[in-house]
């Protein structure tokens, strides 16, 4: 049994749980922010369908919210792995995803070079992504692990599920010809798929920002070391 010693007082519970754990107003804040993200994409979908009336197109602000939540999150993992030598590998992997992503996202405009021309610099972001991560693949795993335990890896995750897995099947033509039925209408399908997948960008680019803020799970590595 460990007993106090005198004139020493205890380890001051209070100040260690504030140091942890957010204020109340700070969850409240960020619950708005997050709310206010949401509200996001019906607001946007709405401008371009019944606003500008021109339905979400290539060229609508919806494809443009995609490509620039996409360049900010790639952005982002690219500074975090020059900055971070001890996780650049997989900040290296992470930015290289959001990166070809976000050229695939940006096709529409780099077909007026050449059809498909997307694939030559997609390509090559993915040849020099895998390059600096195999240089640095003793960094590779143990920061994965680290920052996917943080709440801020959550939203990313989260984001990528919505995206490569649930928009593809929400937003098949199948399952809208069933709901439909005779009056089924392409663009409803197409405003459904991109709206989610504005929806997951929105989440990838804001648990980006939080990881950036947090360190990319560098705290979650420190207290595995004081362990």
């Amino acid at each position: 049994m460990v007993k106090n010693t005198p004139g020493k007082p205890s380890a001051p519970k209070a100040a260690t749980v504030r140091g942890v754990l957010p204020s109340l107003g700070a969850v409240f804040a960020e619950l708005v922010l997050v709310c206010v993200l949401v509200a996001l994409v019906p607001v946007t979908v709405y401008l371009d369908t019944a606003v500008w009336g021109e339905g979400v197109t290539e060229d609508s602000l919806t494809e443009h919210l995609h490509n620039t939540l996409l360049a900010i999150a790639a952005g982002i993992f690219v500074l975090g792995a020059y900055q971070n030598i001890a996780m650049r590998g997989y900040l290296a992997l992470a930015a290289t995803l959001f990166a070809c992503m976000f050229l695939r996202e940006y096709d529409a405009a780099l077909d007026r070079i050449r059809h498909g021309f997307w694939l030559y610099p997609a390509l090559a972001t993915l040849a020099v992504g895998t390059f600096v991560a195999w240089r640095n693949r003793g960094t590779t795993l143990l920061p994965m692990l680290h920052h996917l335990q943080t709440r801020s890896a959550t939203f990313v995750y989260i984001g990528v599920v919505l995206l490569l897995f649930f928009s593809r099947t929400f937003g098949t033509s199948t399952l809208w010809e069933a709901v439909m039925g005779a009056a089924y209408d392409p663009q409803i399908k197409t405003t459904v798929q991109e709206g989610t997948e504005l929806l997951a960008y929105l989440l990838i680019a804001y648990g980006a920002v939080l990881s950036h803020l947090h360190g990319f799970g560098a705290q979650a590595a420190l207290q595995e070391r004081r362990l």
